[in-house]
């Protein structure tokens, strides 16, 4: 069979210039990201500030963070459908709109109740924006073009999470924590008004209705498994409300595969995209990724309980992981196409694994200068694995499965995430509980809690070693056969509204 790639031409060698018009694009779609990433960050350092000022309790104060995850889950499984039905470019609007009136609501709030609630709304919008973003760019692009889009979307993921404990920190300590939901709304506006002009609309051909029973089964599901992830990380997994919350998701999501693996169905999420190997393997990748990034909060603890720095020097080396996961990303993306995808995953994986083994002899007297190399070296990996996975997830694929098959792979990181921050949170705090109990008056000091943190930083190698056989399992180029589907071998492209 003659080696197609969803209807793109196949890649040019060596770097290839961006069009102004895609450009514009790319750069409406970073921005909404990059808010995203933003606030995501941002919250977490003003729960302290939360605490006090909505005079509430901490469990109370972390539904803060809960809700808005497990309004995501609900946002991502049915972004695909809608940008189908509806368009790119008018969910991308709705889900934008959606996210900065719950900001609005959130800077508004006068009880912590409030607040939750509006936390509620910007994750509905956040996560159908997204993956519906991501999608477009990869549609409108073409093959030749991909890896250097992927690492531009790269870019927020690394960036937002490093910068927003720096901005978020100024922001708590010199203004009203409400204006780190405020500040979106410029930003979000410029981001809208230009999204009018220089989106396009994009529907697929099939015109399908909504898959009601995957909705009623997958998004349910996978909310109960983010709760119950989210709960695990303060009663520990043998809580009961832990047990039955991950037993019921779980449950959920093995019936939604069993739906969506059924013939004639058009679901949200279908399994038959699991026969697609860069599919397959990016989202199994996507996931233990996600483990890992999830793991990694525990790093800026390290730097503030054992390094002692303070929030905003913590941030301050937290930088050095972003930069160098940025340099990666936009750097690999201007050679990717004649590297290929599994050579690059390799070279990620071998960079992050070293930083993290470095992490893994850190103690209170590590110096600075050792933090950032760990940190640079760990971003690079990172960068390298995220544009690696990111860019094989679309081999193969037809047109009118990229927006879901971004969706579901969302969907992989996004669990990824909240198990890997669930199963550290709660080694690391039967650590710290164990060097407690062994310190004379109960109160060690950073010498004492070092060997905690550096037994904890061993988790996430051992994530981040699960990830060499899917990884060498990547596919060698940007362009393979696709899999015979009878349903999909004479897909039109996407129309445009």
């Amino acid at each position: 069979m003659a080696q197609t790639q969803t209807g793109d031409s196949p890649p040019a060698a060596g770097k290839q210039r961006l069009p102004a018009e895609l450009l514009k694009v790319a750069g409406v779609v970073l921005l909404g990201m990059l808010l995203m990433q933003f606030d995501g960050t941002m919250v977490s350092i003003a729960l302290n500030k939360l605490v006090r000022e909505l005079s509430v309790s901490v469990s109370t104060v972390q539904w803060v963070v809960t809700a808005y995850l497990l309004a995501l889950m609900v946002g991502m499984p049915i972004a695909g459908w809608a940008a189908d039905r509806f368009g790119t470019r008018t969910i991308w609007n709705f889900s934008l709109i959606g996210f900065l009136v719950g900001s609005l609501l959130c800077g508004l709030s006068n009880s912590v109740w409030m607040l939750i609630a509006a936390r509620v709304v910007q994750g509905l919008g956040g996560g159908m924006m997204a993956p519906v973003g991501q999608a477009m760019l990869v549609r409108v692009g073409g093959v030749e073009r991909r890896a250097q889009l992927v690492s531009l979307m790269a870019v927020p993921a690394v960036v937002g999470p490093t910068l927003g404990p720096v901005v978020g920190g100024i922001i708590v300590d010199d203004l009203s924590w409400r204006w780190m939901f405020f500040i979106n709304l410029p930003i979000g506006l410029v981001a809208f008004l230009v999204a009018g002009r220089a989106m396009p609309n994009l529907k697929a051909s099939s015109g399908a209705g909504l898959d009601v029973v995957g909705v009623a089964l997958l998004v349910p599901g996978l909310v109960a498994i983010v709760y119950g992830l989210s709960q695990a990380t303060t009663v520990g997994f043998g809580g009961v409300q832990v047990v039955v919350a991950l037993s019921l998701g779980a449950a959920m999501v093995a019936g939604f595969a069993w739906h969506a693996a059924r013939p004639n169905i058009d679901a949200l999420v279908s399994m038959r995209l699991f026969r697609y190997r860069g599919f397959a393997t990016s989202s199994i990748l996507l996931l233990l990724l996600g483990l890992t990034m999830g793991a990694g909060f525990v790093d800026p603890l390290f730097l503030q309980q054992v390094h002692s720095e303070s929030a905003l020097g913590a941030g301050l080396l937290l930088v050095a992981a972003g930069v160098g996961s940025a340099l990666a990303s936009l750097t690999m993306g201007r050679v990717f196409n004649r590297v290929g995808p599994m050579r690059v995953g390799v070279a990620g994986l071998a960079c992050a694994l070293v930083g993290r083994l470095i992490f893994t002899q850190f103690d209170a007297n590590t110096s600075a200068l050792v933090i950032v190399v760990a940190m640079f070296v760990t971003g690079v990996g990172f960068g390298m694995m995220v544009l690696s996975m990111t860019t094989a997830l679309y081999i193969g694929l037809p047109p009118e499965q990229v927006t879901r098959a971004t969706s579901g792979s969302r969907i992989f990181q996004q669990i990824g995430l909240s198990a890997g921050t669930a199963v550290v949170g709660v080694v690391l705090q039967f650590q710290l509980t164990r060097q407690q109990d062994a310190t004379p008056g109960g109160s060690p000091g950073p010498d004492a809690l070092a060997p905690a943190y550096s037994n904890t930083f061993w988790w996430s190698v051992a994530f981040l070693l699960l990830a060499v056989v899917p990884t060498v399992l990547l596919p060698k180029r940007l362009v393979e056969a696709p899999v015979p589907d009878k349903k999909t071998e004479s897909v039109p492209r996407p129309k445009e509204a």
